[in-house]
């Protein structure tokens, strides 16, 4: 009988593997500016790298593997690698910078690799396991306090993107402040644009085209172009004491804010549109010779209906604003866009992590979330 074999499972564990065996793990730095020596992931671990290989292995193996509690393995045997790879890259950090003070251990490329294809086995085969939600919360929670007790005990502070948060550990939580509030003030403000225009395009068909083919040309828009189309208008509005106040000016985060809320218009807006238009017919006439009025079939069949898929394009529209919210930090509006052009002005690769990594890491949380919230919405709607 021919053997099944698992290919998304066996392509992403094979991509980490070989990430593993033959790419570099990390590179140690005397200092800030040194160009370092870079190690594989056998040179920096040691010994200690047999156990990360056979957990790979494992995995890869697993593709091979047909029976009922498939995924519950697969999850028990990544977690144990996440914490694995994180745990011995602390133990071997030391190691190499002990009794040096500016010494540091950058990541590199098959550290990234590795975590990738982790992350893709791990939110791929999790969903996967529904009916062992006991061992889903211990894995949970035991890669949740392995990771937080090894960042509150200060066993990661010679890794150079560490170091930099440490130097700039105020900078980096008022940007990050920054960053939240523009894009939730953007989102917001989208919001509160585009769902009426999408329902004033759903209601007079005629407008349909009029509203909705500015909005597509507004997306088309290059960012920095749009900078410089708010330069001028933002620059004179500022001059006004009201405004003048409110710090509005041709930089900082006034275009900023207008940019990435214009952004946000279309997917939200379209989406409205495509709600509207979703809502079963048969029902809005059956509403209407129960004598229901216009705006009563509005506020009880459509909205309600219709809000499901209005929600997605306002998850979509969070999660492209967290992203674009980056080029912020070009106008001198702030936001981890300023880590990320500060450290491409100074070469530093870890400048721009350090911008990079939480906006990866807060993307991944609120997408989910917002898709938890979305799936529990349509659950109580349409059941």
């Amino acid at each position: 009988m021919e053997m099944r074999k698992d290919k998304t499972l066996l392509l992403l564990s094979s991509i980490g593997a070989a990430a593993f065996v033959f790419m570099n793990l990390v590179a140690y730095k005397p200092n800030r500016i040194s160009q370092g020596i870079k190690y594989s992931s056998f040179q920096f671990f040691g010994s200690f790298g047999i156990i990360i290989l056979i957990l790979w292995t494992g995995l890869i193996a697993l593709s091979f593997y047909n029976k009922k509690n498939k995924n519950m393995l697969i999850f028990i045997v990544t977690s144990f690698l996440i914490v694995a790879i994180f745990f011995l890259l602390q133990l071997r950090t030391g190691a190499y910078t002990e009794g040096e003070s500016s010494a540091r251990i950058t990541l590199s490329s098959g550290f990234f690799v590795q975590i990738f294809s982790i992350y893709m086995i791990f939110s791929t085969y999790t969903q996967k396991i529904k009916n062992f939600k006991f061992i889903k919360w211990i894995g949970f929670i035991a890669i949740f306090a392995a990771l937080s007790y090894l960042m509150i005990t200060g066993a990661f502070d010679d890794l150079s993107i560490i170091k930099e948060y440490n130097i700039k550990k105020t900078q980096f939580i008022d940007n990050l402040r920054i960053h939240a509030l523009l894009t939730f003030g953007s989102v917001i403000s989208g919001a509160i644009i585009a769902i009426p225009l999408g329902f004033l395009a759903y209601s007079k068909k005629k407008l349909e085209g009029k509203i909705m083919i500015p909005l597509s040309i507004i997306e088309t828009i290059p960012s920095l172009s749009l900078f410089g189309i708010l330069l001028v208008p933002l620059s004179g509005l500022g001059r006004l004491p009201f405004f003048n106040a409110l710090g509005v000016s041709g930089i900082g985060w006034a275009p900023a804010y207008v940019a990435l809320t214009l952004y946000t218009l279309l997917p939200i807006g379209r989406n409205t549109l495509t709600g509207f238009y979703s809502v079963d017919r048969n029902i809005i006439e059956a509403a209407k010779g129960m004598g229901m009025s216009k705006s009563q079939i509005l506020k009880k069949i459509e909205l309600p209906l219709a809000f499901p898929v209005i929600f997605t394009g306002i998850r979509i529209a969070f999660i492209q604003t967290i992203g674009g919210a980056v080029l912020a930090g070009l106008v001198g509006g702030g936001g981890m866009g300023t880590f990320v052009f500060l450290g491409l002005g100074e070469a530093s690769p870890d400048l721009i992590l350090l911008g990079v990594l939480p906006i990866v890491f807060f993307t991944v949380v609120l997408d989910y979330i917002l898709r938890a919230f979305e799936k529990t919405m349509r659950g109580v709607i349409y059941d």
